[in-house]
């Protein structure tokens, strides 16, 4: 190689080019970083030193990155990794106002570069009115995506009001904690499609009419922990809603006969929906597009109060009237085969005449009951799944375990004409496991498949088990029988 050439390798091998890369390209690279990370980049050089401010999406939380730096915090870190070069780099900013500063500052010098994705997690700033600037700059660098999480604050917090008429706000996260108050309009989120809220003890007014008025929402999500014994209204009308997933936590004990929580669902096109709770509150559905339905109420169980227990029946049965459309249904709800709970003919459950899948998570404390319940009130149903052996989470219900089979007076229906397979996982090998099976495959007149999940035992009782099974007779000639680990 000539001297010419060695010379010109040199220099290019000196010349900086990372500096010389557009803003484009370098906010391209951090846009996939955190924030965290791009705030790093700054030190890589001169030209770098606020790109990282005009990245589309922005990630700013206080309490997060205390939790990870701990004891230096966020705030430090920031003062250490981006002051450096900042004119706020004192003694005094680092110790009190670092994270509110570096909020100022992260927006402030983005001029008018919008903002796609903001996540804003604070905790103890006491300079409410940042907060709502910092609410409203995003709001005005048409933010597109919003995530808030506010909490451990002094006093009340009233969220800008500017927020629920921003045109380009289409997903919204909001978990907020009692003492966050918001004032919806009659007209608000009027591009929103995916809300999730999750609130702490809200207040009546802001439940009442928060989720009422979205015309373009799509997906909600309401989570949190509220008082079951307070008077609260969710009023959800929204024509384009798909998807609704609820999940709900008791924030005290409650020993009342009447749950004081109302869900009104006018929701036309919705079509899957999602229930998580630790308590039955009162359910109506106005869903007629609804197909698809997980009913998740593990932790409810009786209380040995009466009038508790028949309240709960009773909102179990307005809540499946709403269900009648669906064709697939996952339930997981201890009530239904609970023996305290049933009064003397059971529960009054509508017939789900479109249901074609049905899977039903079956408890230690509860009997086989509430699978014929099911199977009677669902004479389309062809394929059906069944877990069996759920662990209970009462513990003084390990004593009191009742595991007998007792057949129906009448088949049901769907398992004589309609069934085509049928899916057992938990199987232990008791003798009221192996009768209902014998009794679906005697029965099961269409059947095609039965696949059996046996739970870890001796390898000879596992044989043994699937011996006798396969000996037992069959309704249908074409149905095969299938042996797996769980």
């Amino acid at each position: 190689m000539g001297s010419n050439s060695k010379l010109k390798y040199a220099n290019a091998c000196n010349k900086d080019r990372i500096s010389a890369l557009p803003d484009e390209i370098i906010c391209n690279i951090l846009s996939t970083l955190s924030t965290k990370e791009a705030v790093r980049t700054s030190i890589i050089s001169p030209r770098w030193r606020n790109v990282w401010a005009h990245v589309p999406t922005l990630d700013l939380c206080d309490k997060h990155y205390q939790r990870e730096f701990n004891p230096v915090g966020f705030s430090e870190f920031v003062d250490r990794a981006l002051c450096i070069h900042s004119p706020f780099n004192n003694h005094e900013f680092r110790l009190s106002s670092a994270f509110a500063e570096f909020v100022d500052r992260a927006l402030s010098i983005r001029g008018s570069s919008k903002i796609h994705r903001l996540r804003l997690c604070c905790s103890g700033v006491k300079n409410y009115p940042l907060i709502d600037a910092w609410i409203r700059t995003a709001i005005r660098l048409n933010v597109v995506e919003l995530e808030l999480v506010l909490y451990s604050f002094g006093r009340p917090f009233e969220l800008a009001r500017n927020l629920f008429t921003c045109k380009t706000l289409v997903v919204l996260k909001l978990l907020l904690e009692s003492n966050i108050t918001f004032t919806p309009t009659s007209d608000c989120f009027p591009s929103l499609k995916f809300f999730h809220a999750k609130v702490y003890d809200p207040d009546a007014d802001s439940m009442e009419k928060l989720f009422s008025s979205c015309p373009a929402l799509e997906e909600l999500i309401i989570g949190g922990d509220i008082v079951a014994s307070k008077v609260l209204n969710f009023n959800i009308s929204t024509p384009e809603l798909n998807r609704l997933k609820i999940f709900l936590a008791e924030d005290d004990f409650w020993e009342g006969s009447e749950s004081n929580i109302f869900f009104n669902v006018n929701a036309p096109n919705l079509e899957k929906f999602d229930l998580e709770a630790d308590f039955v509150a009162n359910y109506i559905l106005n869903a007629n597009s609804l197909s698809e339905a997980k009913i998740d109420l593990e932790y409810v169980h009786t209380s040995g109060y009466i009038d508790y227990e028949l309240g709960c029946v009773d909102r179990l049965e307005r809540l499946f009237a709403g269900l009648l459309n669906v064709k697939y249904l996952s339930l997981s709800a201890p009530l239904f085969g609970d023996p305290e709970c049933h009064t003397e003919d059971g529960f009054h459950l509508p017939e789900l005449n479109r249901l074609n899948h049905l899977e039903l998570l079956l408890f230690t404390c509860c009997n086989w009951k509430s699978l014929i319940d099911l199977l009677k009130i669902s004479p389309h149903l062809e394929h059906l799944d069944v877990y069996n052996n759920k662990e209970c989470t009462l513990e003084n219900y390990r004593d009191l375990l009742v595991c007998e089979w007792v057949p129906p007076e009448f088949v049901p229906i769907c398992l004589l004409s309609h069934i085509k397979t049928i899916c057992l996982r938990g199987i232990q090998g008791r003798p009221d496991e192996t009768e209902v099976t014998k009794y679906l495959l005697k029965h099961g007149e269409v059947l095609n498949k039965v696949t059996i999940y046996t739970c870890d035992f001796r390898v000879e009782d596992k044989l043994k088990l699937c011996q006798e099974i396969s000996m037992f007779s069959k309704g249908s000639t074409t149905c095969q029988i299938e042996f797996l680990e769980k």
